[in-house]
């Protein structure tokens, strides 16, 4: 994907955020073809790789032996092939994902290739990845959630057999859930002209929606050199048809371009009618095409008030939000869009219309979806900074890495029609330092801005008053609520009488899918290892989902609420092994449980429920849901008749 770059625009935020709007991801080339067809185009780098599970020394080096190593294509996982065992952290799922493993790819580069730039790009790596070509080391990337993409032209051997070798090194006490293991999402190679569209090279705004026009703004880097460059811009609507074109502004160095398209009428992207516009940007050099990228858009206006809570295209918009880990249950880390999609499915079902990506950069994939479905997305970046939840957690890359993971995130995600915030980061234990939470919020802030400036920022925090109360809530646009709904309205605007405030995680209750337990007890855990469906336990924080209803009815003003959690997922087994920062080390006192009880939809994907409590509250739909069950001792085996007011 080409996704984008820019220097930016101002919003001032104090009571009101106006924003316009954003674009989607760029379309991907399915199938290799020969250099004169595949201008533009990136080629799945999927198939035929080798894997093995554990140390090999050399394995970076071309004649190494791998014979002997599996054979496989990508995306996978490692870790979910399991076993399940009590020797590895429940808390991480009671999978293997910590260790070494290795992944090697032979490939044959075409000849015509020579003098063209070849970019691989690894749309996630998990976890430390290290990356050799043909023997030689070509860079290391820590963050197992962040694209990434290196330069090997010069690396390879033209017209002859290539070796690309993987190594992956995530450690143990390194997540909180369960990360996956492996080269987990899509791998893409692209032979690139020597003047060619910079990686995330082009930024798409609308500065100006009106009902009869918009004006789409775009921005393009440019890298390399190439004789009477020439950039041209055309807009196309669902159906194919050019709506607008017109040719670029070019910088004097040529390393820059920028243009305004006006559309007349425009189809704007909404939540009921998510549709969607493509960008063709086309360079010529010398009257010849040498690149080209699709990138999808959408047209709309974000609004963020303090008193009147989100318009979306100008209408009042409540957030129904969801947070989500990357896990697909059963099926792992491994990226499936199918799977992807129907999650997303469910939760529309639920009412839900945005989604929180918990806790860490999302997979292309989601994010093309939800550009696709219509739903809102908050992009989170970080779970932690630089002081640790677990031992060897991000907090070890994070002084080195945060500045380009962070702002590698906005310039992959920045047109996306569907991402409408950027969160910093999740229950950051700098909340209780007031020197270095306030410095590091405002420098992550500042990195975010400095890349867009179209979207608000926002951190989740948890640690009521402390950081609203000695100002870091105060260095993101939007201030995350977690588990605070008592302290919606003047509590909270003591501190933050400009800001608004988002509940960024609620309720937290936690139950197994048709079970009931009685008599209806409070208790901390339950011999069978399963909850109860009551909704009554839960952690310390956890509160019914009526309460936040409650509290959101009477602030109004609020954007609206992400639950924990729209889906279970793998690892964290509240109420059992643990409870979230509270423990460390590993969660086994508890086995076999090793998989979340916060979802309102199980590992599987059927409801629990809880999730037509919210269908309930979150559709205008017509909808009668009967609990707890039907085998009272007495009524059942009697076969007496029930009457249901």
């Amino acid at each position: 994907m080409k996704s984008q770059i820019h220097p930016f625009r101002t919003i001032a935020l104090a009571s009101v955020v106006a924003i316009g709007m954003f674009a989607g991801g760029s379309v991907r080339g399915d199938a290799a073809k020969s250099m004169t067809e595949s201008v533009g185009e990136k080629t799945s780098f999927n198939a035929d790789w080798t894997f093995h599970n554990g140390e090999a020394e050399g394995a970076e080096a071309v004649d190494f032996d791998d014979s002997a190593w599996r054979s496989l294509n990508l995306p996978h996982d490692w870790a979910i092939e399991g076993p399940f065992d009590v020797k590895y952290n429940a808390r991480c799922g009671g999978l293997p994902f910590h260790g070494t493993g290795w992944y090697r790819k032979t490939f044959q580069v075409p000849a015509d290739a020579k003098g063209k730039v070849a970019a691989i790009t690894f749309d996630g790596a998990m976890y430390n990845a290290h990356v050799w070509v043909n023997g030689t080391f070509v860079g290391n990337r820590p963050f197992g959630y962040i694209e990434f993409q290196y330069d090997i032209s010069k690396h390879l051997r033209y017209g002859e057999e290539n070796v690309i070798s993987v190594r992956l090194k995530p450690e143990d006490l390194s997540s909180r859930w369960y990360p996956g293991a492996g080269l987990y999402r899509n791998v893409w190679l692209e032979y690139k002209n020597p003047l060619h569209l910079a990686h995330w090279g082009t930024f798409i705004t609308t500065p100006n929606v009106q009902d009869d026009r918009a004006t789409v703004a775009v921005e393009t880097l440019i890298q390399g050199r190439g004789d009477d460059a020439r950039v041209m811009y055309e807009v196309f609507d669902h159906s194919g048809e050019i709506v607008v074109a017109m040719g670029a502004t070019l910088s004097a160095d040529q390393a820059a371009a920028k243009g305004e398209l006006k559309v007349a009428n425009p189809h704007l992207w909404q939540l009921d009618d998510p549709y969607l516009y493509t960008l063709r940007t086309t360079v010529r050099s010398d009257g010849q095409v040498v690149d080209r990228d699709d990138t999808r858009f959408g047209i709309r206006t974000l609004k963020f008030t303090k008193k009147e809570g989100f318009f979306l295209n100008g209408k009042h918009t409540r957030i129904q939000g969801v947070c989500l880990h990357h896990d697909n249950g059963p099926l792992g880390a491994a990226i499936n869009r199918r799977a992807i999609e129907r999650k997303l499915q469910i939760m529309k079902q639920m009412g839900g219309n945005s989604i929180r990506t918990s806790h860490n950069p999302p997979s292309n994939e989601l994010l093309d979806l939800c550009d696709e479905m219509g739903l809102l997305v908050q992009v989170e970046a970080f779970d932690v900074w630089e002081i640790a939840k677990v031992p060897n957690g991000y907090n070890k890359f994070f002084a080195e890495w945060a500045e380009r993971d962070i702002k590698d995130m906005v310039r992959r995600d920045r047109n996306h029609p569907s991402v409408f915030m950027w969160s910093i980061g999740n229950e950051i234990l700098e909340q209780n330092n007031a020197e270095k939470g306030n410095r590091v919020a405002k420098i992550l802030n500042d990195y975010v801005k400095s890349i867009d400036t179209t979207r608000p920022t926002t951190c989740g925090f948890n640690y009521y008053p402390a950081p609203y109360k000695h100002g870091m809530a105060a260095q993101v646009d939007i201030a995350g609520m977690n588990y605070k709904p008592l302290a919606y309205g003047e509590p909270v605007d003591e501190f933050l009488p400009n800001n608004p405030v988002v509940g960024s995680e609620t309720s937290s209750c936690t139950s197994s899918r048709g079970v009931y337990h009685l008599p209806i007890d409070k208790y901390q855990t339950h011999p069978s290892k399963q909850v109860t469906s009551y909704d009554i336990i839960g952690p310390p924080w956890a509160y019914p989902p009526d309460v936040e209803f409650d509290a959101l009815e009477k602030h109004p003003e609020v954007l609206g609420e992400y639950i924990w959690t729209g889906f279970d997922y793998l690892g964290e087994p509240t109420p059992y092994g643990g409870k979230d920062n509270s423990t460390n080390g590993y969660w086994n006192a508890d086995w076999p449980s090793r998989s979340s009880y916060f979802g309102a939809v199980d590992l599987c994907g059927f409801p629990k429920d809880r999730f037509y409590l919210y269908q309930s509250q979150w559709t205008d739909d017509p909808m009668v849901h009967l609990l707890p069950h039907w085998n009272w001792e007495g009524v059942v085996s009697s076969g007496r008749s029930l009457t249901v007011d």
